[in-house]
C-alpha cells in the first residue's frame, strides 16, 4: 500500500530525472550552438588576420612607450614594477583581453536593428543562452591562436626566473580567474547591449563602452600607477577584476590572502551582475522597438 511518504519520494525522483534530462538537452543544444558558431568564426580568416596584425602593432607601440617612460626614471621602478615586469604585465593583460572578446553586446544591437530579435525570441532555446555560446566561440579563436602560445612563452620565462612549479600555479590561478572574468564580461556586455532597446543607434555607445572598460579594467596600464584617490575607486569597481586582478596574480604581485579575498569579491560582483541582467532583460523585452523586418 502506497504511503504519503513513498508518493512524495516518487514525485521527487521523477522531477529530479526530468530536470536532469532537460539539463542534458540544454547542454547538447549549447554544444551544438558552440560548434556552429566556431565554424562561422573560422570562415572569416581575413578579419582575424587583420585583428591579429592590429593587435601586434598596438602591443609594439605600447611596449615602445613604456621603454621611453622607464628610460626617464632614475631607478627603473614605477610603483613597484620594473621594466621587465611592466613588459610582462602588458603581455599578460593582452592574454586576458582575448578571453573577453565575447562581442555579445554588438550581437544584441545588430539583432534589434535588423529585426532578427523577434525571430530569436520564439526559438525554443533562450536567446541569452545562445548568446553565451556564440560569445564563447568568438573568444575561443583568439584564445587558441593568441593566448595559448603567449601563455606558454610567459610560463617559460617565469620558469627560468622563478621555478616551473610556481609558474604553473600562477598560470592555473590566472586561468581560474579569467574564466570567472568571462562570466562577468558577458554580463557587462549584456547590460550595455540592452541599451539597444532604448536607443535608436547604440553603436557609438558600445564603442565608448569598449574604451571605458579597457581603462577601468587595467588593460591599458596597471591601475597601481594611478594617483591613490583615483586608484582606490578603480580597484573597487567590478571591471578591475577583468584584467588587472588576473594579470597581477600571474605576475605574483598579490599575496594568498589578497587572492582569496578578491576572488570572493569577484564572485559577489558576478552574482550581482547576473541578477541585474535577468531583471533588466525582462524589462527590456517589454519595451522593445525593432527596426527592420
Amino acid at each position: 500500500m502506497l504511503t504519503v511518504t513513498s508518493c512524495a519520494e516518487s514525485v521527487f525522483y521523477l522531477n529530479l530525472e526530468s530536470y536532469e534530462q532537460k539539463g542534458r538537452l540544454m547542454m547538447k543544444k549549447g554544444i551544438a550552438y558552440y560548434r556552429f558558431f566556431l565554424k562561422e568564426e573560422a570562415k572569416y580568416k581575413i578579419n582575424f588576420i587583420s585583428y591579429l596584425l592590429s593587435g601586434v602593432i598596438q602591443l609594439i607601440a605600447i611596449l615602445f612607450i613604456w621603454r621611453l617612460v622607464y628610460s626617464s626614471t632614475g631607478n627603473g621602478v614605477i610603483e613597484g614594477l620594473n621594466y621587465q615586469e611592466i613588459i610582462l604585465y602588458t603581455i599578460i593583460s593582452t592574454i586576458a583581453t582575448q578571453f573577453m572578446e565575447l562581442n555579445n553586446d554588438y550581437q544584441i544591437a545588430g539583432d534589434i536593428q535588423d529585426g532578427n530579435l523577434s525571430y530569436e525570441l520564439i526559438r525554443p532555446v533562450s536567446y541569452i543562452y545562445k548568446l553565451f555560446f556564440q560569445g564563447l566561440a568568438s573568444s575561443t579563436v583568439s584564445i587558441l591562436l593568441i593566448s595559448v602560445p603567449t601563455m606558454i612563452g610567459v610560463i617559460t620565462y617565469l620558469s627560468i626566473h622563478t621555478s616551473f612549479q610556481i609558474a604553473i600555479v600562477r598560470a592555473l590561478l590566472f586561468l581560474l580567474i579569467v574564466t570567472i572574468s568571462m562570466g562577468l564580461m558577458f554580463c557587462t556586455n549584456l547590460l550595455f547591449g540592452y541599451s539597444a532597446f532604448y536607443l535608436n543607434y547604440s553603436w557609438g555607445f558600445l564603442l565608448f563602452k569598449g574604451t571605458f572598460i579597457r581603462l577601468l579594467s587595467g588593460a591599458l596600464f596597471p591601475l597601481i600607477m594611478l594617483p591613490e584617490s583615483i586608484r582606490t575607486i578603480f580597484l573597487k569597481s567590478p571591471f578591475s577584476y577583468l584584467t588587472y586582478f588576473p594579470t597581477m596574480v600571474f605576475l605574483g604581485k598579490l599575496t594568498t590572502g589578497d587572492i582569496i579575498s578578491n576572488l570572493v569579491i569577484q564572485f559577489i560582483w558576478l552574482a550581482v551582475f547576473i541578477v541585474l541582467c535577468l531583471v533588466l532583460w525582462r524589462h527590456s523585452i517589454k519595451t522593445i522597438t525593432i527596426n527592420g523586418g
